[in-house]
């Protein structure tokens, strides 16, 4: 009879451990000392074993059984569910030790840049699933194996090793001899992810000599002849990932926004990485400046050659990209909300103007004394720790808002602000914005002189 919450629940301890069984293996033990854990019973080349599943309540019902059928799966695919989690522990640890030993070597090197696509693998767009990889470098390191010493290496049943090396051998990966058993021999990276690589680019070329086709198919259909809907409002979140992923791809020429608190797309959706020679400018207001990381991020975006600048209040927040397509979020307080997409020209229009008028009154923000920001230089009489503060008051954050961006104290940031104010003979800090500002634009902030008559 399956378990339920309520019976796990009511379990006492005893004496010594109790078993209550849920079905396919799956039972909670409870220990004297009142603890109860899930195990799995299972059977595995005729020897029975058990595999700990975690410990009740943190680990529920649900998600018990959850983790049986998985274990069951792999013994159906003839996989030792505990012998793989053990695998997965090493070799978690030796990935651990690695980036730390990688991190201690960057820390050493600070010109390197390391690009990673974090849980993906390389040979996974080549149509190789991860057993058939691991086969695969498991045979590159052995030189020459038979599928039982594949199998002994990986920790699968015979057939299943053997299944896998067909597999590879199939692609290419691999080549074996005539005698039984089979010897099989890795072919050479550079030979076999290169025949694959071809072979796929053959596969995305002839995908592509279809568009004309489905082009002409678009133009002839009805709801093509009608104009494309000037303005439509996104409520499927994962829709509007869909379209931000096509905008990073698709941008030509330039990318501005509005950037308002909350934090609405996470992962950065809302500020897409283009490429190298694509202008981008955002206008981020207080309130957006205000939130934890997002100095850092402006920071970092403005070194990659982002233009921003700082407004006090934004009226909405917004991308628009290349003239031809906004976003705009109807509610920025509610994250994953309807989106406002809008492709009508008059539109854009305002929308670009509104932005540029804006930009026109925002603060430039600089982070450095080298930075690339017009926002002037600090002499070198200002200390460097100083010179920081001078975006941050720029930016409108309140004293307690620097504090928590920069990690110091009150008493040494109303000690930098006494520095800056010596440095530029003020004694408010007014005077110190409007003499800051007359440093940095001479030419805007300077009045005419008057003719008399």
């Amino acid at each position: 009879m399956p378990l339920e919450d309520k019976a796990i629940l009511k379990a006492k301890p005893a004496g010594k451990a109790r078993k209550l069984f849920d079905g396919g293996g799956l039972y909670i033990e409870v220990a004297p000392g009142g603890g109860k854990l899930w195990r799995l019973k299972y059977r595995f080349d005729g020897r029975e074993k058990r595999l700990a599943l975690g410990a009740y309540p943190d680990t529920s019902l649900k998600v018990a059984r959850k983790k049986r059928d998985e274990a069951r799966a792999m013994l159906a695919s003839g996989v030792d569910p505990g012998e793989r989690r053990r695998v997965e522990k090493a070799a978690e640890r030796e990935g651990l030790q690695n980036r730390q030993s990688s991190t201690t070597r960057d820390l050493h090197s600070p010109g390197k840049l390391r690009i990673a696509a974090a849980g993906q693998r390389p040979l996974e767009a080549l149509g190789i699933d991860e057993l058939e990889e691991s086969a695969y470098r498991t045979l590159l390191t052995h030189g020459i194996a038979t599928a039982k010493e594949i199998a002994n290496a990986l920790v699968l049943t015979p057939r299943k090793s053997q299944q896998l090396l067909d597999g590879i051998a199939s692609k290419g990966l691999a080549s074996h001899s005539p005698e039984r058993p089979r010897r099989y021999i890795p072919v050479p990276p550079e030979l076999a992810i290169e025949a694959l690589v071809g072979q796929r680019q053959v596969v995305l070329e002839r995908a592509r000599s279809a568009i004309p086709e489905l082009k002409k198919q678009a133009a002839n259909s009805a709801s093509a002849r009608d104009p494309e809907q000037p303005v439509e409002v996104i409520t499927s979140y994962a829709a509007l990932g869909q379209i931000l992923a096509q905008l990073r791809q698709t941008v030509q020429e330039e990318v501005i926004g509005f950037q308002r608190a909350p934090w609405l797309y996470r992962k950065d959706a809302s500020r897409p990485e283009v490429r190298l020679g694509v202008r981008t400018r955002s206008i981020s207001d207080a309130g957006y400046i205000a939130l934890p990381g997002a100095l850092a991020t402006l920071q970092s975006e403005v070194k990659r050659g982002e233009e921003a600048r700082v407004f006090p209040v934004l009226p909405i927040k917004m991308i628009v990209v290349d003239r031809r397509i906004a976003l705009i979020p109807l509610n920025v307080e509610d994250q994953g909300g309807p989106t406002l997409l809008v492709r009508a020209p008059s539109l854009l229009n305002a929308l670009y103007e509104l932005f540029e008028m804006t930009w026109a009154r925002a603060t430039p923000i600089a982070f450095t004394r080298t930075g690339a920001m017009a926002t002037g230089k600090p002499d070198t009489q200002v200390s460097e720790v100083a010179a920081q503060m001078i975006p941050l008051l720029a930016a409108g954050l309140n004293d307690k808002a620097i504090v928590y961006e920069t990690g110091i104290s009150i008493a040494t940031l109303n000690r930098r602000i006494a520095e800056l104010m010596r440095r530029f003979d003020t004694r408010t800090r007014f005077q110190l914005g409007w003499r800051a500002a007359l440093d940095a634009f001479p030419e805007r902030l300077a009045a005419p002189a008057r003719r008399r008559p």
